[in-house]
This record gives structure tokens, sequence and C-alpha cells, in this order.
């Protein structure tokens, strides 16, 4: 049987959810049955990785996130290099390369092509314009795929609601990873934490998406009228330097340690004795899905994808966006409950082996990927 020429597309060659995402895909994509190549914007630590897996790479280096003039040009960069390569599949990331590379794909005589939804471009904290335009351009790319995969529920209803995507093209395939396992638990002592202490840990990027500055304030609060609570946080990015200052400002940086970002995530999940992520909007979180397969209690934000993965009062709390009092008021309360976060994150981990383990995920793209090959090729 012949190898089916398959193509991912990515934008930016990081490895946070997005990427992270496609990797444990393709890390389980049979090597005698698929031939992969992937594309992204140069320089990058997903490169490094796919380097590490024998995976090709073929960087385009006009690729960037903003919209600018240079998108024509990696338009026909992407439909020329399509029609070179005659791939099977392509099978496409991010909302940018979403549009681009659905319509070039089409146009180059792609004969399956799949879009992963992880999360639309558009969000209650744009205009009213800003969403119409991106909800258009979602409306023109659908026209040009065979399968849309939302990785949540609720983006697959929305999409069907406002006709961006035909509903027989649309699914939900939720994500899933391998659940983590600590090799070498981060110690309290190695950072002088009391013994009795709760420790809240978040790990995210420094961004605006993922509300941190508004965590920070939150964390000064918390450990102000709650002295036995020290955050950690672990990540970077462009709010960090912004973060670190308001913890001087506030005296806390006993309290509320930043610690950059580090790849032995699951040693730092071990520490933890409680999980925050307060984002504006996610797809599926890999923080709280990774948070749940090391048995955490979590709080989140009550967005799509976060109120999918967190059973109100059985593994942890939803907190309304930007009700900082209440989010204050659960990490202390949660903080001097053990009986209940050890029940939370009990039945987090319950509900990430029924419905978000690797396996799942896996097999769901590879049939997926069958029946289209079945009916395409």
């Amino acid at each position: 049987m012949r190898k089916f020429r398959i193509c991912h597309v990515q934008l930016l060659p990081l490895l946070s959810g997005v990427q992270n995402i496609m990797i444990h895909l393709l890390d389980h994509l049979d090597r005698s049955q698929y031939d992969i190549t992937v594309i992204s914007a140069p320089d990058g630590p997903m490169i490094v990785k796919l380097n590490e897996m024998d995976i090709r790479h073929v960087a385009f280096p006009n690729l960037i996130q903003k919209i600018n003039f240079n998108d024509i040009r990696i338009f026909i960069q992407f439909y020329k290099f399509f029609r070179k390569e005659r791939f099977d599949i392509v099978h496409t990331h991010s909302s940018k390369t979403g549009f681009f590379g659905r319509i070039a794909a089409k146009l180059a005589g792609v004969k399956i092509i799949i879009h992963t939804i992880h999360g639309f471009p558009f969000h209650s904290f744009q205009s009213k314009i800003v969403i119409l335009f991106y909800q258009n351009l979602e409306r023109i790319a659908g026209v040009f795929c065979d399968k849309a995969v939302s990785v949540n529920a609720f983006e697959r209803e929305l999409a069907i609601q406002k006709n961006l995507i035909n509903e027989k093209k649309i699914i939900t395939i939720y994500n899933g990873i391998q659940g983590l396992d600590s090799r070498n638990p981060i110690q309290r002592e190695e950072l002088d934490i009391d013994k009795n202490d709760i420790i809240v840990g978040s790990v995210s990027r420094f961004s605006e998406q993922k509300n941190i500055l508004n965590l920070i304030k939150v964390a000064i609060d918390s450990v102000k009228q709650s002295p036995r609570i020290t955050f950690i946080f672990i990540g970077d990015g462009e709010h960090f330097s912004q973060a670190k200052q308001l913890v001087k400002a506030a005296g806390a940086e006993d309290s509320i340690r930043l610690m950059g970002w580090k790849s032995n995530v699951a040693d730092w999940y071990e520490l933890f004795d409680i999980v925050v992520l307060y984002s504006k909007w996610e797809g599926l979180s890999l923080t709280i899905l990774e948070a749940m397969s090391m048995k955490k209690p979590i709080i989140a934000s009550d967005i799509k994808g976060n109120n999918e993965l967190i059973v109100e009062g059985k593994n942890g709390y939803l907190i309304k966006i930007n009700n900082h009092q209440d989010l204050t008021k659960k990490i202390i309360s949660l903080s001097k409950d053990t009986q209940k976060q050890i029940m939370f994150g009990a039945e987090s981990y319950k509900i990430f082996l029924e419905k978000y383990t690797i396996e799942r995920f896996v097999d769901s793209y590879l049939e997926l990927y069958q029946k289209l090959i079945k009916k395409k090729l």
C-alpha cells in the first residue's frame, strides 16, 4: 500500500497548545502509511521538536501572525508549494493559515482538506465589526475544506448556528494528551516553601488571552488575605515584565514566584495543590488537561472549552471572567479544604480517563483520515 502524503500547516513554530496537539497526533501516525510534512514560519522550538522526530519541516519566511501586504505573496507560495508537492491531505491549524491554506490547497487540486479550529479568531472582547469580519472569513474558508474539526462542542454549535460552515462538514474531536508523569518532582525545600503552605500553580503564556495580569492581581489579594498560600507561575511572554513589576510593587516576591518557562512541567504540577487558569478565551486548554491527568483540583474562568472540562463542584470551580473577588474567595476557600482538594483531584483524573486520553484523540483523527481517504482517493 502506498504512503499517503500529508501536510500540516501551522502559523508559528512554537510549542504552545496548538502546536503540541499537532505533535501528539504526528507522533502516533504510522510512518509506513503517512509521509509527513509540516509548514510554518521559521526559527522556533517546534522545528527542533520536528527534527528530533525526523519529520520534514518547510519554513515560509514571510509568514507572520498579523494581516499584512505580504499575505498575497504567502497565499501564492502556499498554492505553488501544494501544486508542486501533490499532497493527498492538507491539514491546517490556526486561523490565518487555516484561511489561506484551505483555499490554496483546494485551488492546487489537493483531494482532502481538513482544518482544526483550535478556537475561532473572534471573541467577545472584540468590536462587532471585527467579529463580523472574521466570521465572514470563516464562511469563505469553510467552503474550501472537506472537514472542520472543533476541539470543543460549543464552537461546533456556534459554527452551525452562525452558518460559518455546513453542518455536515464539522465535527468535534476533543484534544487528548498522554497523561503526565512526574519523574523528578520539585521539592518544597528547593524553593524554601513551608510544608504547611498551599501551593496554587499556573502554567500558561503571559499574554492578554491568558488574562495573566488580572490573575497576578488576584494572587496579590489572595496572599494578603491568606499568608499560608504560595503562588507559582510557570510561563513567559509579552506580559512577563509587567507581571514581575506588579509582584514587586506589592512586596509579594516571597509568596508569588514567577519561574519563567520550564520544560519539565509534570515535575511542577506534582508540586501544586491547586491549579488556576483565568483565560479570556480558549479552544480546549492543554493546561487544564495536564492538570486533570495529574489529579489536580482546578479553578478556571467560565468560558467555552473550560466549562466542558470543569464540572462545577465536582473537579473544580468555574469563575465568571473578571470576577476577581469571587476568584480570590474560591482560591482561599479551596486552600483551606484539603478533603475537597483530594476529591476534586480524583474526579479530574476520572474525567480525563473517560474523555481526554491520547488514545481517544488519535483514534478519532485516524478514523477521520481513513474515512476521507476511502471516499476521496
